[in-house]
């Protein structure tokens, strides 16, 4: 198994190594999380793109993970939301729409937990209150009191290019 060093790969607010190996009985390019690492297996020799496969991996981690996130905010809200999808938006982290249906970007995935949870407070709390009026951030900094430092590391160029 290779490591690649040339680039940084980041989960939940970490840069980890990728290691590649050649599996010739896969179709396609797939990247796995493994003790802490990521695993790239490829069915071709040389040079390959993985940000294919990079993606496919935040996106099956991203629906994971905000589930789990979801799970545990949910309690704060007497209304449940409905549904959730992971969706590729270059324009928002997340929405709430009237029916209740949350979307988050499967970028978030690059962030730490706690800006993970702030989205995930952020479009729960729309559920009560679809503006952004001072009762929504009253009830954002309820629970998650740390929101403005989580939106300041969201407003940067910390989407690391992707």
């Amino acid at each position: 198994m290779k490591k690649l060093t040339e680039n940084k790969y980041y989960y939940l607010g970490n840069v980890y190594p990728m290691y590649m190996s050649l599996d010739k009985s896969l179709k396609k390019v797939t990247i796995k999380w493994v003790n802490n690492s990521f695993h790239c297996a490829s069915p071709f020799e040389g040079e390959i793109d993985i940000s294919l496969a990079l993606k496919s991996f935040y996106i099956k981690e991203s629906r994971k993970v905000i589930n789990q996130r979801l799970k545990i905010y949910q309690k704060n809200f007497k209304v449940k939301y409905k549904s959730f999808l992971i969706e590729d938006n270059d324009k928002r982290w997340g929405s709430c729409n009237s029916l209740r249906s949350l979307t988050f970007n499967w970028r978030l995935m690059i962030f730490p937990l706690d800006v993970v949870d702030y989205v995930v407070v952020h479009e729960l709390c729309h559920m009560l209150h679809m503006n952004h009026d001072r009762s929504f951030w009253r009830l954002v900094g309820k629970i998650c009191p740390n929101y403005k430092k989580t939106m300041e590391i969201l407003g940067t160029k910390k989407t690391r290019d992707m």
